[in-house]
């Protein structure tokens, strides 16, 4: 059986992990906006084009928060590790028909 400490522990660092995923994702659709900003601010980009999309980005970041509050933990630690690239050899057995579906190719084997 798992000691209290061991459980809350394992609970911390998932949470850290999730953070970390959180933050990943957050980054990747801030990016191409950052891009429209410059592009905006160099006279690229009509100010219209920037406010919608800004408008798409905050409708993407609305994705994002749903997907990591609706989605069941375990699965989203598993996404997680998969996208951080920290998916233990037990973890690909046990889920390679979930991984599988999600895309996730070993290329360790």
């Amino acid at each position: 059986m798992e000691s209290k400490y061991n459980s809350k522990l394992k609970k911390q660092q998932e949470r850290e992990l999730l953070d970390e995923y959180h933050k990943l994702v957050t980054e990747q659709a801030l990016e191409p906006l950052y891009q429209s900003f410059i592009e905006w601010k160099q006279g690229e980009l009509p100010y219209f084009e920037l406010t919608e999309r800004i408008h798409l980005f905050h409708k993407k970041n609305q994705e994002i928060y749903k997907d990591f509050e609706y989605t069941g933990r375990q699965e989203l630690v598993l996404l997680a590790k998969m996208k951080l690239g920290r998916l233990t050899k037990e973890e690909i057995l046990e889920y390679s028909w979930l991984l599988e579906r999600w895309g996730y190719e070993d290329n360790n084997s």
